[in-house]
């Protein structure tokens, strides 16, 4: 999919610079029917790119979404338990029956005692769990397609924004690739809450962690140019990990007080 974005992105920027150069070589606007249909056909390769890179980037912004719940193991539509059992009415004890007293005249039958049954109980509604990632947005370094778009118009996210929320106690995800025999992709909670550090355990391992130092991704089907590989060590062993290089400080800053946490 990303092979085909970039595809559809060059062709449109190709046909869009033949469609400049031919106008600024017809700038009189003479009839030329070379130089016209020449423009006539790059303006609409230009537009269908355009166009199909438009619909490829939204689609991949979907995937990433699903692919985030099915990584963090968070379903936000989960199948709760619709039908509540109801407590079948405990039958009450009959009723003693007094011993007959032989008399002469038959005794009228006496009225049976009305014994209240207890009430029916309705069971109480399970309590609905929130999803841990419902709240929390992505990092300024870990957005998707239309947080890249959001961007023009200046709303997106930055890297002091993502510190400030993290030490007011809340959290980030941050889109990362694990660099190992087979570089695999992740999405860890930064923060500092319990949450958050269990994440990062489950991807780095245990604290305290040590960063070596960081270096230029050498390898994996990602953009590597926007990414820092991190090298590191665990209580678990040694780690190696690719973030966005804009998440770079706040992965630091919160390994650094990870140990603080437990």
């Amino acid at each position: 999919m990303r092979t085909s974005r970039l595809v559809s992105l060059m062709i449109a920027l190709v046909a869009a610079i033949i469609w400049v150069v031919s106008t600024y070589a017809n700038a009189s606007n003479s009839w030329d029917p070379l130089n016209f249909v020449l423009r006539i056909a790059a303006g609409a390769v230009t537009i269908a790119a355009a166009a199909e890179w438009l619909v490829l980037s939204v689609r991949e912004s979907r995937r990433e979404r699903l692919r985030d719940g099915r990584t963090t193991g968070v379903h936000a539509g989960g199948s709760r338990r619709r039908a509540r059992r109801g407590v079948r009415p405990v039958p009450g004890p009959e009723p003693a029956q007094a011993p007959a007293v032989p008399s002469p005249e038959p005794a009228p039958p006496r009225p049976e005692p009305v014994v209240p049954r207890p009430e029916q109980v309705a069971p109480s509604p399970e309590p609905v769990v929130s999803s841990p990632t419902a709240a929390v947005r992505r990092s300024a370094g870990s957005g998707t397609v239309a947080d890249k778009l959001l961007s023009v118009l200046g709303r997106r996210r930055s890297p002091a924004q993502d510190l400030a929320v993290v030490a007011a106690g809340g959290a980030v995800l941050v889109v990362a690739y694990l660099m190992e025999r087979k570089v695999r992709r992740v999405v860890v909670r930064v923060g500092l809450d319990a949450a958050s550090v269990a994440s990062l355990e489950s991807v780095l391992g245990a604290a305290p962690h040590r960063v070596f130092g960081t270096q230029q991704p050498s390898r994996g089907l990602f953009e590597r140019s926007a990414y820092t590989q991190v090298e590191g060590a665990s209580r678990s062993g040694a780690w190696s990990i690719a973030v966005p290089t804009a998440d770079v400080d706040l992965l630091r800053y919160v390994l650094a007080r990870a140990d603080e946490v437990r």
